[in-house]
């Protein structure tokens, strides 16, 4: 019988193939943070982050740090990503410097999110939708938060954060809603 484990990495080796980000083109009136290629654009100690079949990897045991993108963003945006963790992964991303858990879900909880994701190895659709300082929350289109509080430090670009488990991440967009 073949351990979960092993299901999980063939699960990530297969999706890269299907889908290669370094041909995902964002749709009208939004911009690509990432790039496919390579970590232009982040900031902060990129020891053990990397891009790995045109998605943003994160080697948990080697990474030192979280990575910022060199781009602020406005509290009136929409942030979209994709992301996979390895299983009982525990991650999370920073706006304006107030983290959201990214996670296997599944494994790691919380659960009230857990019936709305993909298991470990398998790509997962977050976006943000701020007004206000404020976000409605999706996960693979579902609403998972009504009023999630973006943070304080309207300096700081989306983070990126180091924590436990290998994480994919790819074709991260926003638009900005106010452009003058």
């Amino acid at each position: 019988m073949l351990s979960r484990r092993f299901l999980c990495l063939l699960a990530l080796a297969t999706t890269s193939i299907v889908a290669p980000a370094a041909d995902f083109k964002a749709e009208p009136g939004f911009e690509r943070l990432d790039n496919g290629k390579d970590l232009a654009g982040w900031t902060g100690m990129t020891e053990g982050w990397s891009v790995v079949d045109g998605a943003i990897h994160l080697d948990a045991k080697k990474a030192k740090e979280n990575i910022y993108h060199e781009k602020a963003h406005s509290a009136s945006c929409v942030i979209r990503l994709e992301f996979r963790a390895t299983e009982g992964g525990d991650s999370g991303l920073y706006m304006y410097g107030k983290q959201f858990q990214v996670r296997d879900y599944l494994t790691a909880g919380p659960k009230r999110y857990a019936s709305f994701a993909k298991p470990a190895g398998q790509w997962n659709l977050l976006e943000f939708d701020f007004s206000d300082s404020m976000a409605v929350v999706k996960l693979n289109s579902q609403v998972i938060e009504q009023a999630w509080k973006i943070g304080i430090d309207p300096k700081k670009g989306l983070g990126l954060q180091a924590e436990k488990g290998d994480f994919d991440f790819r074709n991260i967009v926003i638009r900005e809603k106010d452009k003058k």
